[in-house]
């Protein structure tokens, strides 16, 4: 369906939005990870991969700088963290200058897990990308990382 949005403005299509296309890329790529995760028995959820990948690209970050980079509240990142935490993969570090601030470490059972799952994950990405060449995948990520810079 397509709507006017103004006297003098283009046509809006949600279907055709930006916003909507890459919503509902992303979606898509997170259902068939947790797919194939349940699939192949990982005791993980597509979104504590997210968490995961993170951590093990900063090991020993606070909590909250986690929250800012998965686009999550406190609260809910806290609940993320106590259940990857429950199934022994990461840690929770108390600060050295502040003890209230926790810190998070992979542990050597959540390395050799993501060592297993990122392989599977790659998988799924490649075959999202069946039928997009190099170049067209080089525009579409610098296209996205230009969206992000423009928005706080």
């Amino acid at each position: 369906m397509v709507r006017q949005t103004g006297k003098n403005a283009r046509a809006y299509s949600l279907q055709e939005s930006l916003g909507y296309l890459a919503y509902e890329a992303s979606g898509a790529m997170r259902k068939q990870i947790g797919r194939e995760l349940a699939r192949k028995g990982f005791p993980i959820k597509a979104e504590q991969f997210a968490a995961l990948v993170y951590i093990w690209d900063e090991d020993g970050q606070p909590q909250r700088k986690l929250a800012e980079k998965l686009y999550r509240d406190k609260t809910t990142v806290t609940r993320l963290v106590s259940d990857i935490e429950a199934l022994g993969f990461i840690e929770r570090v108390p600060g050295r200058q502040d003890g209230r601030e926790k810190r998070l470490f992979l542990t050597k059972k959540g390395k050799d897990l993501m060592a297993q799952v990122t392989q599977l994950v790659q998988s799924v990405l490649e075959a999202a990308r069946a039928g997009v060449s190099d170049k067209e995948l080089e525009v579409c990520k610098d296209v996205l990382r230009r969206v992000r810079q423009n928005l706080p």
